[in-house]
């Protein structure tokens, strides 16, 4: 019995830990940039490379670490995702790893979905110039969005907002005094909480807008017919050529 109820205790705490952390309001818009973050999205059409570079200036106190955890709290747009399995199969290949609060459905269309924030995980090293930089390189897919109907109207954009990010760096110990502390999951396999210290960090630009081709409703009829018509000369064609191909074998096994 209490070893039923040790193990309903570490599974409450276990699957309780992204969620009930992940609408902390820190209140530190008004705190001094202690970084500079840098982000772009590379390649085009419905899978591309959101890319994020990380630089934090050292201080006079730092130097102890070679390296400390990173997170980025990513909110993602309805029209936007990232595949959870994909990610997976990825870590040992040296890709991002990702934490999400919830499961996230790769069919959906966008007008169906909805946002959804993952927890990314990384190292800040410290480069030849004594600062402490990372880059992470995080593979995001577009959902198709609700036909147009207005033929003008070809693409629509989604915003990728700049993320919260926290670190666990011991070397910034005036920053620490300066940011309170938040308790996150330790890393992205969510098996023990860790506090961590909240970025503030200059930005670029307030978000990143991308382009997405959408269909339009017009063409509808058009579509349907050439799906319906290649759809019917391909099942002939396969139906064809195995009868013709089962016609062949019997005519030589009776040779």
């Amino acid at each position: 019995m209490n070893l039923l109820v040790i193990g309903l205790v570490m599974y409450i705490v276990h699957s309780d830990c992204v969620s009930r952390f992940q609408d902390v309001d820190l209140g530190l818009e008004t705190m001094p940039a202690a970084g500079i973050v840098a982000r772009t999205v590379v390649n085009a059409g419905f899978h591309r490379q959101l890319v994020t570079e990380v630089t934090i200036p050292s201080d006079s106190e730092a130097g102890e670490q070679i390296s400390c955890p990173v997170m980025l709290r990513e909110t993602l747009p309805s029209g936007v995702f990232v595949d959870l399995y994909q990610l997976a199969s990825q870590v040992h290949m040296g890709g991002p790893k990702v934490l999400s609060s919830e499961d996230i459905d790769v069919e959906k269309p966008e007008y169906l979905s909805p946002a959804h924030t993952v927890y990314v995980y990384g190292d800040l090293n410290v480069t030849a110039d004594h600062t402490y930089y990372t880059r992470i390189d995080l593979p995001i897919h577009v959902r198709y969005h609700r036909p147009s109907v207005d033929r003008e109207v070809q693409f629509v954009t989604s915003s990728l907002k700049y993320p919260s990010i926290f670190h666990r760096c011991k070397d910034f110990n005036n920053r620490k005094k300066q940011f309170p502390l938040i308790q996150y999951p330790c890393n992205y396999e969510n098996n023990s909480l860790c506090q961590w210290t909240e970025l503030i960090y200059e930005k670029q630009r307030e978000s990143i807008d991308i382009s997405i081709p959408v269909g339009n409703q017009e063409d509808m009829l058009l579509v349907s017919m050439v799906t319906l018509v290649v759809t019917v000369a391909g099942c002939y064609l396969l139906v064809h050529t195995t009868l013709s191909g089962d016609k062949n074998t019997d005519k030589k096994k009776n040779r």
